[in-house]
């Protein structure tokens, strides 16, 4: 496989596209410096896979992208394509020839295709990961790189071996093995701190659940018994209340139908009442239509006789007007004349008749009341007389029974007043300990109050207690965590002291064989004899550098002993300072002055560090003439004060050289450096002891605030242990209280049931003594009646024989006064007749017609009063007959009354007697129901603490649970347990869960930390693993690069030896790579002690080297030969040109010899300014070119 071309636009300074084809074996690119050719590599390199911006000699990934000049705006993209010739088939696709696109755009998006198919990132690296054209692999070597090879120090310089062993990615996997191992380690510490903490928690929550699983199995069997207790009790107590409901009904069904018996029957005396007083009424009603009727039948009869009369009187009168009218009318005017004596003389009659009448009124009146009248009116008295009579019977009966029946209700009435007395006084006797009970209640619910207001105050203090006594814990806990980290630290860093970590080998080696004693008048490294304050460590390390690890020695015989020892033992080398030797150093004195009112200088560097005496000269030797400066800044200017004759060092490490070269830059410090080590050790020490102390103090505040804690817990306790046995006394007089509230109520039901029975009997006796007052009363109307109608009787009796004595001298006196009466009577006509034709004879004809008129009048008067006459005899008849049945209904209604009152008085009997009997069924009645309301409160409480004591309803329980036989020792086991588990006191039923919870949870955190440590056992095995596989590979490929390093010198030098020998070979992880070189003529030397050219081209024989152990494809030189001389280009030339036939080169170069080896030479030039080109090389202006060049 080899490169066939590149092809990019937009990349760096290539602003146009460019097309670059690539032959295998040797492709120069050449121009002038700063065209651009080197953009040419980093394209290589960015399209292989490259993310570092740095490494593209960029600050960011958008800075290869044209940047644009004076001439041509910045591009928006930059792309490269590398074409590969896959013929081999050295890449794992199938296709000869490979193309990989990358494309970056200035807003930061990118994009990569394989053969344009757009693919990601990690698709080209791992295209590339085994074909050694990867980022790690020696692909591209730039100048760079022979640099780092020349300038490392031997243990820097193993790096260039383990990126050609291939030993990084496993020092990577072990880095994160040991953070890994550092994160196993720092959870193992978490973990065991958790388990510290909760096993402390299981021993109370042991003995919480036990009592806790103690106290559920006795509530269990409590409930298993109490369940069946309750079922049983409900069961009978259900069954004698459904008795007695049964019961009540049959009795409620009793009362409600003997009272309907009652009421009907009552209603049924109330309609003989109604119809007693309606035969009353209708008696009443007839006999005043009686009296009406009499009336009327005496009225018509009276206008019978007078119309009689008046036809007897009107005849006569109308024949002696129709005689006399034609006399009468010529006599008119003669009669004139006596008219006024007529009329004087017809008032005289008039008078004498108005007398008479008047008489005959008299004696009509009297003669009025006939016979039949008086006998009539004669057996009415005496029918009423029988009435009254009968009457009298009934109230007198009516009197008696009122009478007795107010007796029997006055001795009920005193025995129920000796009830109401007793059961008022059972009430107040009730209501008097229902009070004492509510008062006690209410002190109770008092005391309560106040122990549940004490029981909250000791909550808050006890959870108050518990938070600090927590915090308190946390804060030890957090101190013992903190003690723990600081040990391990005090004792990592103890370790790594006496393990001399970070020393030398050499050092190492001799610091270790003066603590055995094997080497004698070592004092130590200056490092550990010196304090450094800590402001000013990083000045001192970058100032003293190595010469920190240098030794300390008495003289220069311990000096050359140590080196002896170094040597016998082949371990390394070391620096010695013998303090009989070494003169210290100082800052001339007027550079001191000068220095004095500088603000940026802070001291001398020996000024600044702690040693004891004996080690002053070697401190005034390394750092007496070393001056520390605030900034760079203030480095310059004092280095131009002393005239840049001293070396000068900032705060910060940077520095400024004798001569005025300056080193600085980002310096990457170990965690624990040599210079802090000592410090941070003893900061480490004093932070532990202060820990330590502060552990102490809250030990004992701990144990102050456990003792408060368990007084209050106790307390608390007891207070909790009142609180329960005041709420059970209060629940047992709140029962109590209910009981007797209960009792109270039914017997004051019961109080106002008789009070109420004795107003009956108050208001019967009332009635009855109404009644009975009454009664004396009709009485006494009814004797005054009898005496009244007897009276009548006798005089009516008496009236009838006067009447009968009378009559005849009434009748001969009214037949005189009647045939006086009717003389006068035609008297007074005449006198009329005669006055009349006097006033009428003035009018011959008027009278004439008058007369005729009178006549016919009359003649009409005769037909109506016939019609009178007969209407009037009609009526008399219907009349009498009206009469006779009127007094035939009124006997029969009488009757029909006397009946119905016979018959009322036994109902009333009867009824009586029912309502007797209905008023005991209604105490039975209530008595039964006071009964059932209290089994029914009973059944409700027991139904009311099932539910609530185990939410459960009696169909669930009945499903759940049987009948117990024994109820009288179940009930006695539910009091035994219930009184057990009272004496568990309070029960924390969470510490079942929570003691499981955390078993659970120890139990996994012990898994954990079994799991925890285990890995930590396997992650050793890793780094182990690890470690072995690099040494394995590093030994291998160091072993095969010796070898070639040898050959490869051999051949560019054309002659002569070089050797790669390990700093260290017990430490293959560790072990720096030395480079001896013998160039032909020459004696063997360390790299650094050969010339410049040939430590370049050692450094390429080493390079060529790598490559011929783990060649690659294709490799691009980036001007690695620019430090060699001509000779040894020539030399470089010849064996890249040899080397050719194996790998495809493309070198970036400018050198003649270079270009004179290659097989395709291309020239980059900038004929614009910022704008790289390729251009086409004729044979004829390649010296121009070279020349130029």
């Amino acid at each position: 496989m080899h490169l066939k071309k590149l092809e990019s636009v937009g990349f760096k300074s290539f602003a146009e596209k460019i097309h670059v084809d690539f032959v295998p074996g040797v492709t120069a690119v050449v121009g002038p410096n700063g065209s651009g050719k080197s953009n040419v590599t980093d394209a290589i390199r960015w399209v292989l896979g490259e993310q570092s911006a740095k490494s593209l000699r960029g600050t960011k990934m958008e800075d290869i992208i044209f940047q644009g000049s004076d001439t041509r705006k910045p591009l928006n993209m930059a792309e490269v394509t590398l074409t590969l010739d896959n013929r081999s088939g050295t890449l794992p696709l199938d296709y000869i020839e490979i193309s990989v696109t990358r494309r970056v755009y200035r807003s930061g998006e990118s994009e990569f295709y394989i053969n344009k198919e757009a693919c990601r990132l990690k698709d080209i690296v791992d295209l590339f990961l085994d074909s050694g054209l990867g980022r790690e692999a020696f692909s591209i070597i730039s100048q760079g790189k022979v640099e780092e090879i020349l300038s490392s120090k031997a243990e820097e310089r193993r790096v260039i071996f383990e990126e050609a062993a291939g030993v990084l990615k496993y020092k990577q996997r072990k880095k994160k093995a040991e953070f890994k191992l550092v994160e196993t380690e720092e959870n193992l510490n978490r973990v065991e701190d958790i388990l510290h903490e909760i096993d402390q928690q299981r021993e109370p929550l042991l003995e919480q659940a036990t009592v806790a699983k103690d106290y559920l199995a006795k509530k269990e069997a409590l409930e298993a018994i109490e369940k069946q207790v309750l079922y049983t009790e409900i069961d009978q107590m259900h069954t004698d209340w459904r008795a007695q409901l049964d019961e009540i009904e049959r009795l409620k069904d009793q009362v409600v139908q003997q009272q309907l018996n009652l009421d009907q029957q009552e209603q049924k005396n109330d309609d003989v009442h109604h119809q007693i007083d309606g035969l009353d009424q209708e008696v009443q009603a007839l006999q005043t239509t009686l009296l009406e009727v009499t009336e009327t039948l005496e009225k018509q009869s009276g206008e019978q006789k007078l119309l009689l009369e008046r036809e007897r009187h009107s005849k006569a009168s109308f024949e002696k007007i129709v005689a006399d009218k034609d006399k009468t009318k010529c006599a008119l005017d003669d009669e004139t004349q006596s008219r006024q004596a007529l009329e004087a003389t017809y008032s005289k009659v008039q008078t004498t008749t108005r007398d008479l009448k008047q008489k005959m009124a008299e004696i009509k009146e009297k003669l009025t009341v006939s016979v039949d009248d008086l006998d009539q009116q004669l057996a009415d008295k005496k029918s009423d007389y029988i009435e009254l009579l009968n009457e009298e019977a009934r109230l007198k009966h009516a009197r008696d029974s009122y009478e007795k029946e107010y007796d029997n209700l006055s001795l009920k009435e005193s025995d129920f007043k000796a009830q109401v007395s007793d059961k008022k006084q059972a009430c107040d006797t009730l209501q008097e300990e229902v009070d004492n009970l509510t008062s006690e209640t209410a002190r109770r619910k008092d005391v309560l109050e106040q122990k549940s207001n004490e029981a909250s105050s000791l909550k808050g203090q006890e959870d108050t207690a518990a938070k600090e006594l927590q915090a308190m814990y946390d804060k030890r806990r957090h101190a013992e965590r903190q003690i723990d980290q600081l040990e391990s630290k005090k004792e990592m860093l103890e370790e790594l002291k006496e393990s001399f970590q970070g020393f030398y080998q050499g050092v190492k080696v001799v610091l270790k064989a003066r603590d055995a004693k094997t080497l004698t008048g070592v004092h130590g490294a200056v490092i550990e004899l010196i304090d450094v304050p800590r402001e000013y460590q990083m000045a001192l390390e970058s100032a003293m550098s190595a010469q920190s690890q240098h030794v300390i020695v008495t003289d220069e015989q311990a000096a050359r002993d140590a080196i002896g020892y170094l040597k016998s033992h082949n371990q390394g080398r070391a620096t010695f300072y013998p303090l009989t030797s070494i003169k210290p150093r100082a800052l001339p004195r007027t550079y001191q002055e000068r220095l004095t009112n500088e603000a940026g200088f802070v001291a001398v560097a020996s000024d600044i560090i702690h040693t004891s005496e004996p080690y002053q000269p070697v401190v005034k030797y390394l750092l007496g003439q070393t001056l520390i400066a605030k900034t760079l800044a203030d480095a310059n200017k004092i280095a131009k004060i002393v005239d840049r004759k001293y070396r000068v060092v900032t705060l910060e490490g940077d520095l400024v050289n004798p001569g005025g070269s300056m080193t600085g830059g980002a310096m990457k410090r170990q965690q624990s450096s040599l210079f802090s080590r000592e410090s941070e050790l003893k900061q480490v020490t004093e932070k532990l002891t202060a820990f330590i102390t502060r552990t102490d103090a809250y030990s004992e505040s701990i144990k102050a605030k456990e003792q408060a804690y368990k007084t209050l817990k106790t307390d608390k306790q007891a207070l909790d242990d009142t609180l329960t046995t005041a709420k059970t006394q209060l629940a047992e007089v709140e029962n109590e209280r209910k009981a007797k509230v209960l009792e109270l109520k039914h017997l004051e039901e019961s109080y106002r049931y008789n009070t109420r029975l004795l107003q009956t009997f108050n208001d019967d006796q009332s009635q009855l003594k109404n009644q009975r007052k009454l009664s004396e009363q009709k009485l006494t109307e009814i004797k005054a009646q009898l005496g009244s109608v007897k009276a009548a009787i006798d005089q009516l009796e008496e009236e009838k024989a006067h009447h009968e004595t009378y009559r005849k001298t009434y009748d001969q006196q009214l037949q005189q006064l009647n045939i006086d009466y009717a003389e006068q009577m035609k008297t007074l006509e005449y006198q009329l007749e005669k006055l009349t034709a006097a006033k009428t004879k003035e009018q011959e004809l008027l009278e004439a017609f008058q007369q005729l008129k009178a006549a016919e009048a009359m003649h009409q008067d005769k037909d109506m009063h016939e019609q009178q006459k007969q209407q009037l005899d009609e009526a008399l008849k219907s009349l009498e007959k009206e009469k006779g049945t009127l007094l035939e209904t009124i006997q029969q209604k009488r009757q029909q009354r006397l009946n119905l009152q016979a018959a009322l008085e036994t109902k009333e009997a009867e009824l009586k007697t029912e309502r007797n009997q209905l008023s005991a069924k209604k105490e039975t009645q209530t008595r039964l129901e006071v009964k059932a309301n209290r089994l029914d409160v009973e059944l409700e409480n027991r139904l009311n603490y099932l539910q609530e004591t185990y939410e459960l309803s009696f169909e669930r329980l009945r499903s759940e649970t049987e009948k117990t036989e024994t109820l009288e020792d179940d009930q006695s086991k539910v009091k035994l347990l219930k009184r057990d588990i009272d004496e568990l006191g309070v029960v924390n039923l969470g510490a079942i869960d929570e003691y499981d919870r955390i078993n659970e949870r120890f139990e996994f955190l012990t898994n954990q930390e079994q799991d925890l440590l285990e890995a930590k056992e396997t992650l050793y095995d890793v780094i182990f693993e690890m470690d072995t596989e690099m040494e394995k590979r590093f030994e291998e490929t160091f072993s095969q690069i010796k070898v070639a390093f040898s050959e490869v010198f051999h051949q560019l030098f054309g002659g002569g030896h070089a050797e790669l020998k390990l700093t260290n070979p017990d430490d293959l992880l560790g072990t720096g790579v030395e480079i001896k070189a013998q160039p032909p003529g020459k004696k063997a030397q360390q790299l650094a002690l050969l010339s410049g050219g040939e430590r370049a081209l050692t450094a390429i024989a080493l390079l060529f080297s790598i490559l011929r152990v783990r060649p690659v494809p294709f490799c691009v030189l980036d001007e690695v030969e620019a430090a060699l001389d001509e000779a040894n280009v020539e030399r470089f030339s010849r064996y890249l040109k040899d080397y050719s036939k194996e790998t495809q080169f493309i070198v970036i170069t400018h050198r003649k010899g270079t270009m004179e080896g290659a097989d395709v030479l291309y020239g980059v030039t900038m004929q614009e300014s910022g704008v790289s080109r390729f251009v086409s090389v004729k044979l004829e202006e390649t010296a121009a070119i070279l020349n130029e060049a």
